[in-house]
């Protein structure tokens, strides 16, 4: 079942923030713009062409021959992900939005990006089999039958849920706060 969780987490994550990157490709663009890492001039080509590098590793990892060589480079493309929010988070940008998930859900950036960052580098490791726990899962997927399939699928899919509801109620303060502190600013005005 920890193979079938692994897998499915990786699947489940790859295939939202695929969707959330072709949902709006201009506000993922614009993402990818105020993180200020990239020259002017390739912005655009690398926000148009990350959902399409996410959707072959996505592809990759379903596919058993490629699993391997697709979580590999997943690990690859999680710790670039990983290094520029860190960067960001140095230089005292937590304000812009992180682009990881969901062009709907915007979120801040924080330190709690990296350490989720980390564990899916661990999990895409784990599937590509580089570590002993990466030996474990492989050879339990290789040996998944029906129950454990779904009773993996399932777990990465409660996961997955408790991330959004985590992820929603971290901006609820914020929100209310920012609405409260208009609030006091107008009261000033008058």
């Amino acid at each position: 079942m920890t193979g079938i969780f692994v897998l499915a987490t990786l699947v489940l994550v790859l295939s939202i923030s695929v969707f959330g990157k072709l949902h709006d490709p201009q506000a993922f663009e614009g993402v990818v713009y105020n993180y200020r890492l990239l020259p002017g001039f390739l912005v655009k080509p690398v926000a148009r062409s990350l959902p399409g590098v996410e959707l072959v590793l996505l592809v990759g990892l379903l596919l058993p021959a490629a699993r391997p060589v697709a979580a590999t480079a997943l690990m690859a493309l999680l710790a670039i992900y990983t290094a520029a929010i860190g960067i960001q988070l140095a230089r005292g940008r937590r304000e812009i939005d992180c682009g990881c998930l969901s062009s709907v859900l915007r979120e801040r950036l924080s330190g709690w990006h990296v350490v989720r960052n980390v564990v899916l580098v661990a999990m895409a490791g784990a599937a590509a089999g580089l570590w002993p726990f990466g030996a474990v899962v492989t050879e339990a997927l290789a040996g998944a039958g029906a129950f454990e399939a779904i009773a993996g699928g399932v777990a990465a899919l409660c996961a997955a849920l408790l991330y959004f509801a985590m992820s929603t109620l971290s901006l609820q303060p914020r929100s209310v706060l920012d609405r409260a502190a208009a609030g006091a600013a107008r009261a000033e005005v008058r």
